[in-house]
């Protein structure tokens, strides 16, 4: 019997889809976080990072084990990945490929379905890791990392990761999506990843879960478990609005819910004094 690695290794094979998968996930990660540290902590680390030296440190000290659970988290999923990508690529699904399938009208509504569906779905996913019997076993691995980087984004247990994604991968069976609906939602959800770890905040609108957000998730470890949106944590008793996270300065902010956001010098208190019974 002869192995045919031509067919063993096509991206149609379950190897395949694994290799594409890993590969992948190998290449974008560093793209994605590795772009996130050189601009934040190397080219504009004296305006965003000038006051904040002691977290920088332990930036550093964790490096390289956020670097350990990342690589553990791509093999890991690619593995468990590889059976729905092989599924997706050999026609077992409803991805399609031609916009002229289904229309523009279509490919916009399904990303808002994409949206409204996959919201609940990962916030429950996300809160339901921080069970005790969960979170010590799965979620831990990625709340050992208090001060949250840029590399903090990837570094998770495998299947903490792929609990939060699977919704997404779901929804291929459900109902039609392009390919490009698809991979751009997976794709942003590393982009998104990196954007709520990376500890600087841009972007301060309430429905968001913005940086400030997350960051306050890592240190307090509660509230926030939300996806894109604060919705659900609103909904159902997990809100807690991060004051005064200010766009040059990493230090997370006095927590205060329902308070305005500022910038003023009290808003650099460090949010260990406030909330360190809880963590």
């Amino acid at each position: 019997m002869t192995l045919n690695l031509e067919s063993v290794l096509a991206p149609q094979s379950i190897l395949g889809s694994f290799l594409v998968l890993f590969i992948g996930g190998m290449l974008f990660f560093p793209i994605t976080s590795g772009s996130s540290y050189l601009y934040y902590r190397v080219f504009r680390r004296e305006r965003f990072f000038k006051n904040d030296q002691e977290n920088l440190a332990k930036e550093d000290g964790q490096r390289k084990t956020e670097w350990l659970w990342a690589f553990y988290n791509v093999l890991g999923n690619a593995v468990v990945t590889a059976p729905i990508h092989h599924l997706v690529v050999t026609g077992k699904s409803k991805v399609y490929y031609a916009v002229s399938d289904h229309g523009y009208g279509w490919l916009a509504f399904s990303v808002l379905l994409v949206l409204v569906i996959t919201e609940p779905l990962v916030y429950w996913a996300h809160r339901i890791l921080h069970h005790p019997w969960l979170y010590k076993r799965i979620h831990l691995h990625h709340h050992q990392f208090r001060v949250p980087s840029p590399w903090t984004s990837m570094a998770f247990h495998p299947l903490d990761s792929f609990m939060q994604a699977v919704p997404h991968h779901l929804l291929v069976f459900l109902f039609p999506m392009h390919i490009g609906v698809y991979m751009g939602f997976i794709m942003f959800l590393q982009v998104w990843s990196t954007f709520i770890h990376e500890r600087v905040t841009w972007v301060r609108w309430g429905f968001i879960n913005y940086t400030a957000h997350h960051t306050l998730h890592h240190k307090a470890n509660k509230y926030n478990y939300g996806q894109f949106f604060t919705v659900c944590d609103r909904i159902w008793g997990s809100y807690k609005a991060p004051l005064g996270v200010v766009y040059d300065g990493a230090d997370p902010a006095v927590v205060a819910a329902g308070a305005p956001v500022t910038t003023s010098s009290a808003a650099r208190q460090p949010v260990e004094k406030i909330v360190g019974a809880s963590q």
